[in-house]
């Protein structure tokens, strides 16, 4: 293989220090320059550097160069110059002035004149273009809004933001707009109308891409977002006729392009089937990107990638046109090289447009199991074409009987070497062989190496002191549970014979699990680089395995050797700079040994085997040695620890893992991206890699796809293929211009790198900028915070997910730097933008769970709300502090005014209201003019007539009630917080909870009236008044303990989840039984059951603080009484005070949760839905026109134990409580 010689041009120049301002980015100077202005402007600056005196010329030079290119890869800053003329014109201003000055200084030079000249051209160019953009913006909308609607068309810089890279992080041009289509018949003209406004299109669905093939390599192009095409349409079945002779009847299912994968293979699971393409970002991707980029999975090995199991599909094409293209002998299972495959294209009418016949070997290399490299694959339209030849709308994959029996293997690998583990997984690819499946079979067998092991904290599972080298993950399915006990005895008996190699079986389900969430944490590996790595996938024989383990495992001793050297020549040339002969200072006696050791440790280190390189003995032998001959001299000590940390910072390491059953490997090299010299490094043993694979009979891709990354490892022949196929279907280049075409390409794409601050580093620390930084910096894009992201609804338009968010914070903070320093603005006015970002979340830490480096979400947006509200930018509506005013106030007087006033006639009155706007409601533009219409959206439920404390005996402020079992001595304590939710707003809440610990035999202890847990206050940034409601119920609770001493408290108890999240920060449980527990549960382990008999099906709904920890409906089947419980997805809409802030956002939550209940309601009219929260009962509340009615457990509990009636039981047990001075 030979690697494209013209990427490494802008290699040859030596690196010098960066002089361009606000490039945080890994883009040098001389990438930057080229870009902006071309490779003869580069060359002249480069002849200029010599000639300096003052560097006056040279600093203005480089400021122009800084503002153009931060204008144009920031869309916050790009829409602040769009919308402020004062801005404009201060930017256009100063550059002139500054090439005025430049000009006067050049003294005739026509080198510094010529720059001057095109650079004007360009400023001249880019403000024309400023001015124009507005109206060329209302243009597109009144162009595309007709096809697609005008909320569809978008231009804000969020959008922007989030579609400017994918999961790479590389990026090179912003999208000129964001079009997300609501259905598949909008996409063929809306391509048509784009491409008449003489722009290009790029299909996008999740962003998960590995190679940058959604990046828009163009300043021309339109994003087609087509994650609003995500339905599943359903299953099916297909008539297959195949080879044998005979026909057989089998499943098929159909969705749209904007699926998540992980969304069909559930719905294939729920009906016995199973969708076979499961390419590890199955929690994000979408089918029109699987689909474009024939991605693969773990169950590769027992069916084949994406063309394997792809029936038939819709692409919407250049002109206007949608094609449907269909397999006509598809075999009902993967393709083998013998096999010959063939496709018909039709038109939008049906008619045939062509007939293509591909053998095997054409769609994969002979001998491998994955290939993506023949991208033309004889004009098949759509499938492995990375986008460069239209959208992908619709698709039908087959679907396969679901084995009735799998088990979960795990191997671990002991030894120096992979060795073992290679002659394992070819031997176990042999003892299972593809074409023998009619009994166990193979489903999956996923290898990750000591590198991943490291950096997941792996837990082994072996009592061996060891790392293991190597673990494999290996489903085996059959048909009973026999045959799965004789695929692992197969196995057992194939590792008799590797005694390094050590094998556990998943005792169940749930641990099987656990052992493939260390296989979907692997980009953990990206944390020591700040998030970012180049992820190389590469296929091989398998064969091949053991020789290419040799060939990465000597690759990884050479480049630790390489890093140890770099190591002693920086120390080398620290002494040198600091040796001054003429000195005769003790320090300068010792600089000759320094150096003498530098001579010997690097002698030493040549030579030096992979074991002692790898536990680092020589080098730590050097560093010890210099902190004693340097002993006493602190700088030169500080240094030469510098110098190891910066150079252990920037050794290249490959990590692996694999799809081995296909030969699938990964190569994962973590890289600083501010850090050129280590890019260029890691490029350099990437090329390596490249052509060893080459040269075992692999290729450079298997599932990721090509993009822009991967170009350079391409045959051109391949290229030369496809570009001829897009010549035919899209000779203007529509579709993705310049994707599996523009070798240059590479040489200028960049990736964002607050590494780089060195003085800017101190403007992040005012106003917590750098905490909120660090919190996100991490982010690998993987999208594992999508599915279960409360505000990240396409239908509605809500892309708010975590990823995309982060995006958007590193965009702003790069935008509030460049600010704080160009415009020596300390006002931080960007931060208005932060705002949407912030109020897009429910604070539910879903998040976090999924998160391979550990982001909550949550955490961040309180974070941004209290930056936003100590720069004056957070907006808290007057009803929202109305009511946090009301949470925090104790006074029974006021408290019963607001509770009549608000909450019983506010809540009529808007009901009323609700019912009287409904005919504006369908507007859009109504509601644009009268924002409080967004409030009246949704009736709210009635509350209760009385509060806890009405029913109860008086108690003030210094008093606590305790209740005591009617009748029976007291067998447990408990300290009940009903907090807000369950006291004052659905008081029936805390009354049943007090109700059922009682019939339990539980004493339980209630603080006094109106306490709040704090947390409402906290996530709306108020946080001097969180501080004193913290110290007040600490100080409180702890007076409690003490009063009451003399009690064995079991558990601290709550109805509400929040509470349980306040509590737990003030350190609540500690002081009372050392836990904090759902109400519910603890009445379970009391004791509490209740009679089944024909009990009706129930509906489940989980908050988002949920106090049951996901385990709500075993925890009901396990009281009885309740029937089939069904849990329905997505936020009940209230989220706390965020209905009231934020209407809007919350109206469109509603809208997903009421479609849920319908899905799970079937037809009924009625239905009585489940949660543990009071704020969930208040926000499906807001469904009861839908016959759906909302209930705590705790009352659902209190009814099944003392019946309808149960209240009245409750006020004879509450007369009798005693208030007791603290």
């Amino acid at each position: 293989m030979t690697v494209n010689k013209e990427l490494e041009i802008a290699k040859t120049a030596p690196a010098v220090k960066r002089e361009i301002p606000y490039n945080y980015t890994s883009a040098s100077d001389r990438q930057a320059i080229s870009f902006i202005l071309g490779e003869a402007v580069v060359r002249q600056v480069d002849e200029l550097r010599d000639f300096r005196v003052t560097g006056r010329s040279a600093r203005l030079l480089m400021q122009i160069f800084g503002d153009i290119l931060i204008h144009g890869r920031n869309p916050y800053l790009f829409q602040e110059l769009l919308d402020s003329e004062r801005r404009r014109n201060r930017i256009f201003e100063h550059a002139r002035k500054d090439l005025e000055t430049i000009e006067a200084s050049a003294n005739g030079d026509s080198r510094v004149l010529a720059i001057v000249q095109t650079l004007r051209k360009k400023l001249d160019k880019f403000r024309a273009e400023i001015e124009v953009i507005p109206a060329y913006r209302q243009k597109l909308k009144r162009e595309l809004a007709p096809i697609v609607g005008t909320k569809n068309v978008l231009f804000d810089p969020f959008s922007i933001v989030a579609h400017a890279t994918d999961a790479t992080d590389w990026r090179l041009y912003l999208p000129v707009a964001v079009v997300t289509p609501d259905n598949e018949a909008q996409v063929a003209p809306l391509i048509a109308a784009i491409a008449k406004l003489g722009l290009r299109v790029i299909p996008r669905g999740a962003g998960t891409g590995l190679t940058g093939g959604a990046v828009p390599l163009r300043s021309d192009c339109v994003i087609i977002n087509t994650e609003k095409l995500n339905h599943v349409r359903g299953i099916s079945e297909r008539t297959f006729h195949l080879k044998e002779g005979h026909s057989v009847t089998g499943k098929v299912i159909e969705v749209e392009s904007g699926v998540i994968t992980e969304a069909a293979m559930h719905h294939a699971d729920e009906h016995g089937l199973v969708f076979a393409t499961d390419p590890t970002s199955e929690w994000a991707c979408t089918i029109g990107g699987n689909i474009a980029e024939n991605a693969g999975g773990k169950m590769a090995v027992r069916w084949g990638t994406c063309i394997d199991n792809l029936l038939e599909w819709k692409i919407a094409m250049p002109g206007g046109k949608l094609w449907t293209v269909r397999r006509t002998d598809h075999q009902l299972r993967k393709i083998l090289p013998e096999d010959t495959v063939t496709y018909e294209v039709l038109d939008q009418h049906g008619a045939p447009l062509k007939r293509i016949t591909l053998r095997g070997t054409e769609i994969r290399k002979q001998g491998l199991w994955k290939d993506i490299t023949n991208k033309a694959l004889g004009g098949v339209p759509g499938l492995q074409k990375e986008g460069t030849d239209g959208v992908i709308t619709s698709a039908v994959f087959v679907l396969y009987p679901k084995y009735e029996e799998k088990r979960t293997l795990c191997l671990e690998f002991f030894g120096p070497d992979m060795d073992e583990a290679s002659r394992v997984i070819v031997e176990l690819a042999n003892i299972f062989p593809y074409r023998e499946v009619e009994h166990e079979a193979l489903l999956a067998l996923e290898h990750f190496d000591d590198e991943y092991i490291r950096a997941i904290d792996y837990k082994v599972k072996a009592t061996r002191p060891q790392t293991p080298k190597a673990v494999l993950l290996i489903d085996i399915a059959g048909h009973n549970e026999a045959e799965v006990d004789a695929g692992i005895e197969r196995v057992r008996e194939l590792l008799g014979k590797h005694p390094n190699t050590l094998m556990f079986v998943a005792r169940d389900q749930a641990e099987a699990t656990l052992y493939w969430q260390d296989r979907k944490r692997l980009s953990a590996i990206a944390r020591r680089t700040n998030a970012f790595k180049l992820n190389e996938d590469i296929v091989i024989p398998i064969d091949q395995l053991a020789v290419f383990a040799r060939f990465i495992d000597d690759l990884n001793v050479e480049e630790e050797r390489y890093s140890q050297q770099l190591y002693i020549d920086r120390v080398e040339t620290m002494l040198h700079e600091s040796s001054k002969p003429a000195s005769l200072s003790a320090f300068e006696a010792k600089i000759p040994a320094g150096l003498a050791l530098c001579d010997l440790i690097r002698g030493r280190l040549d030579t030096a085997d992979p074991l002692m390189l790898r536990s680092l003995t020589l080098v730590q032998e050097f560093r010890s040695e210099l902190k004693q001959l340097f002993r006493g001299y602190p700088k030169t000590l500080d240094a030469i620890e510098a110098a190891y940390k910066y150079v252990r910072d920037r050794r290249i390491v490959l990590a692996t893992h694999m799809h081995a059953g296909d030969g699938n490997v990964h190569v994962n090299v973590p890289v600083l991206s501010n850090d050129r010299p280590m890019l260029e490094r890691a490029d350099h043993v990437i090329d390596q890699v490249m052509e060893k694979v080459i040269s075992l009979g692999g290729v450079v891709s298997g599932e990721h796809g090509i993009g822009v990354t991967k170009l350079k490892y391409m045959d051109k022949a391949r290229i030369e293929e496809l570009s001829a196929y897009r010549n035919e279907v899209d000779p203007d280049r529509i579709m993705n211009p310049g994707k599996l075409e523009d070798y240059e390409a590479l040489n200028h794409i960049f990736t964002p790198s607050f590494n780089l601050l060195e003085l800017e580093a101190h403007i992040l620390k005012r106003g917590k900028l750098e905490e909120l930084s660090k919190k996100v910096d991490h982010c690998i894009r993987c999208g594992k915070c999508k599915p279960d992201c409360c505000v990240y609804y396409p239908a509605r338009g809500m892309f708010y997910h975590p990823r995309n968010k982060n995006l958007a914070i590193g965009s702003l903070i790069e935008a509030l730097l460049y600010d704080a320093q160009r415009e020596r603005s300390t006002d931080f006015s960007l931060l208005q933008w932060l705002e949407e970002v912030a109020d897009h979340c429910t604070i539910c830490h879903k998040c976090l769970k999924p998160c391979p480096v550990d982001i909550d979400t949550g955490e961040v947006s309180i974070l941004e709300r209290e930056i936003l509200s100590a720069r004056g930018f957070k907006n808290t509506p007057p009803i929202t502090k109305l009511t946090l005013d009301y949470l925090t106030n104790r006074s029974p007087f006021y408290n019963r005014i607001f509770r009549n006033a608000v909450l019983r006639a506010g809540g009529a009155a808007q009901r009323t209201g609700t019912k009287l706007t409904a005919p504006l409601q369908t507007s859009e533009e109504a509601q644009k003019m009268l924002p409080p219409l967004r409030l009246l959206r949704s009736a709210v439920p009635p509350v209760p007539e009385k509060t806890l404390r009405d029913v109860l005996p008086p108690c003030d402020s210094d008093q606590v009630l305790v209740f005591e079992p009617e009748g029976k001595e007291a067998t447990s304590t408990v300290f009940y917080f009903p907090g807000c939710g369950s006291e004052r707003l659905h008081s029936t809440v805390s009354m049943a909870a007090i109700h059922i610990l009682l019939e339990t035999g539980t004493r339980v202890i209630l603080p006094p009236p109106f306490l709040c847990c704090g947390f409402p206050l906290h996530v709306n940034a108020k946080n001097d008044e969180y501080d004193k409601i913290v110290l007040r119920n600490s100080v409180m609770f702890s007076q409690i303990k003490e009063m009451f001493s003399y009690l064995d408290f079991d558990a601290c108890v709550i109805s509400c989840g929040t509470c349980m999240e306040g509590l737990e920060i003030m350190d609540a449980p500690k002081l009372f039984g050392n836990r904090i527990v759902d109400v519910s549960r603890y009445a379970f382990e009391k004791g509490m059951r209740v009679e089944g008999g024909s009990a009706p099906e129930n509906l489940y709904h989980a908050p988002c603080h949920d106090s049951l920890k996901g385990k709500a409906c075993d925890l009901l089947r396990d009281v009885g009484g309740f029937g089939k419980v069904t849990e329905v997805p997505h936020c009940c809409s209230e989220a706390g005070t965020l209905a009231l802030s934020r209407p809007d956002i919350t109206d469109s939550m509603l809208q997903r949760k009421r479609e849920a209940l319908k899905e799970s309601m079937h037809g009924s009219a009625t239905a009585t839905i489940l949660t543990n929260c009071p704020s969930c009962v208040q926000g499906l509340g807001r469904n009861q026109d839908m016959g759906v009615e909302p209930k705590h457990i705790a009352v659902a509990l209190a009814e099944k134990l003392s019946g309808p009636n149960w209240q009245e039981r409750f006020l004879a047990q509450a007369a009798k409580a005693q208030a007791v001075l603290f």
